[in-house]
């Protein structure tokens, strides 16, 4: 089991190269739906292509022909499981142009008969007729079950050559690519050196146009700060304004304030007779004093 699912997802790598993305669209014809009622058909899906994006789908006529055998034991289960998927509305009527299963998945897959899956669906069928159809159509891959096991078909040989061509042509693509880039820095070069030709012969034209005086260049004298970055001043309202002193009248009362502290300075503190000393002690000793001088007189 586990080599197989490496195969498949090798193979449905392949498929992307051709357009092929998830959720894949998985087109069921009735028969493979009803081969696979004891089985988890979604399972068997998911394992298969190794996702759970998938979107199983089934057309009108593929409905219709279950109908047609629902006395058969076991169809009307088979009809309410097809019922869960989406359906694919192929625009086939009864009425008009009956179609069988066959031609209606035919026409669903190739619309234009072109030979070419235009809306890239996954196709899961039991007719071995229409698989040999299919393999034509490109790309297309087909699914069937064999005894319990769902087998996904080795990529066809028209889709081989499609891929094949289409790998050819993104090598080419790469190397034409990698010429141009080659070609163009080659101009560049080309290029470069006509521009520098003409350089030099400018720098004789110019020659005389330098000896003309030169403009003087404006000066605009430095520029301010930035207003945005400066932070904006207060708003203060009249009853909140505050008159500033004039300059004359701060200037004079701060002399004032200096004088007297150097006049403080020049002035010496009176002797006293001893620390401690009384205010009569003091007083008889201003007596002593002014009569000591008045006998030298």
């Amino acid at each position: 089991m586990g080599k197989r699912t490496k195969q498949y997802k090798k193979l449905m790598r392949s498929f992307q190269m051709l357009g092929f993305r998830e959720p894949y669209q998985l087109l069921m014809t009735s028969d493979i739906v009803l081969d696979t009622m004891k089985l988890d058909l979604m399972t068997l899906f998911e394992k298969a292509l190794s996702t759970k994006s998938l979107k199983p789908m089934i057309t009108q006529c593929c409905i219709r022909a279950m109908y047609a055998r629902n006395k058969e034991p076991g169809v009307a289960a088979a009809i309410e499981r097809a019922k869960t998927f989406e359906r694919r509305r192929c625009g086939h009527l009864m009425d008009e142009d009956p179609l069988t299963e066959r031609e209606c998945v035919m026409a669903v897959v190739d619309p234009k008969r072109r030979n070419e899956n235009k809306f890239r669906y996954v196709v899961a069928t039991q007719d071995e007729m229409l698989r040999e159809k299919l393999r034509a159509v490109v790309p297309t891959p087909l699914m069937y079950v064999k005894r319990s096991v769902l087998i996904l078909e080795p990529m066809a040989e028209a889709s081989l050559k499609v891929r094949e061509r289409e790998e050819k042509a993104k090598f080419m693509s790469g190397i034409t690519r990698g010429t141009h880039k080659r070609k163009r820095v080659d101009d560049e070069d080309q290029s470069g050196s006509d521009e520098e030709d003409d350089k030099e012969k400018g720098k004789s034209s110019t020659q005389g146009e330098d000896d003309k005086p030169k403009k003087k260049k404006k000066n605009y004298g430095k520029k301010g700060p930035n207003p945005l970055a400066v932070k904006k001043a207060k708003k203060v309202t009249d009853g909140q304004k505050e008159q500033r002193p004039r300059k004359e009248e701060t200037e004079a009362p701060a002399a004032e304030v200096a004088g007297e502290h150097k006049a403080k300075r020049k002035r010496r503190k009176k002797a006293t007779t001893g620390k401690g000393a009384s205010d009569k002690e003091i007083s008889a000793a201003v007596d002593a004093a002014i009569a000591g001088a008045d006998m030298q007189d």
